[in-house]
């Protein structure tokens, strides 16, 4: 058997009986970091018995091992180095050709980053997992741009280098007001869960360092539907997205002959603290 086994995220203490059982008895332990699952293994006195390295550069060449040790009746447990494997994770690849091969493999459930803010966040919305986004910056607003009204709540990871970047193409993208989530060092001493806007969060993050450490998740929320109710009394339902006033309109009538949109744009959200996204597509339509 082939179990996919999750491990903490933070607090040691949040790994399952199962999976220290499980652990205990498998003849080989897969794990991307040997130095951290043996620290986590040695933590809950787990013997043991083959520890083998197992990430995204060896991934077809172990693949190849683990088949051979199933067929010859080993007992196989793949770990992270925290979290559940195959989440972002070293995994997807293995299992889909475990599942080809009609291998037996087992989930043993714990820990995921994404699931244990969703639980804290007061989400009533249906939500989707993304991962990480791009490293680069182009390739991160096509990914953002195709979000901007989206139905549903979408959760991403971050590292700690592309938090301000990612944060920043959030608010350029998804504008200044868009909800969201953050959870920083989910389970350890140092845990953070903030929900504020996307303009508010970035300026949260680059007011202290310290903020900018540590495992990232975001859950970047839909455009919150509000309920209206007319002079009539029937109730409707409207997005309640930030509009554009006369006034800012007008400012970039005004600018628009006279520069490239753009340059237009920019000077009219200076001016009037119009969101710039708005202030951008309204820009192309009337261009």
């Amino acid at each position: 058997m082939l179990y996919i086994c999750a491990t903490p995220i933070g607090n040691l203490q949040d790994i399952s009986l199962r999976a220290l059982q499980v652990l205990q008895q498998s003849e080989v332990i897969l794990c991307e970091n040997t130095r951290n699952s043996r620290y986590l293994l040695e933590q809950h006195n787990v013997k043991v018995k083959k520890l083998v390295a197992f990430h995204q550069h060896n991934e077809a060449v172990i693949t190849e091992k683990v088949i051979q040790w199933l067929q010859d009746g080993l007992t196989v447990t793949q770990i992270s180095d925290a979290g559940t494997p195959g989440i972002s994770d070293p995994g997807g690849r293995l299992c889909s050709k475990i599942l080809e091969l009609g291998l037996p493999l087992s989930p043993i459930p714990g820990a995921c980053a994404y699931i244990s803010l969703v639980s804290v966040s007061g989400l009533t919305i249906p939500h989707m997992f993304y991962g990480f986004l791009p490293a680069k910056t182009t390739h991160r607003c096509k990914i953002l741009n195709q979000w901007h009204d989206i139905s549903c709540a979408v959760c991403i990871y971050e590292a700690p280098h592309r938090i301000v970047e990612c944060l920043t193409d959030i608010v350029k993208c998804l504008g200044d007001n868009r909800p969201v989530i953050l959870g920083r060092e989910l389970t350890k001493q140092f845990e953070t869960i903030v929900k504020t806007t996307a303009d508010e969060l970035l300026k949260f993050i680059l007011s202290d360092s310290n903020q900018q450490r540590g495992e990232f998740v975001l859950i970047i929320e839909p455009v919150h539907e509000d309920i209206v109710v007319g002079d009539d009394g029937i109730s409707s339902s409207s997005l309640a997205k930030p509009q554009l006033s006369s006034e800012q309109i007008n400012t970039l009538n005004l600018l628009l002959p006279e520069l490239p949109p753009k340059k237009a744009v920019t000077l009219t959200h200076k001016i009037t603290g119009a969101d710039k996204n708005l202030l951008y597509n309204y820009a192309v339509q009337n261009k």
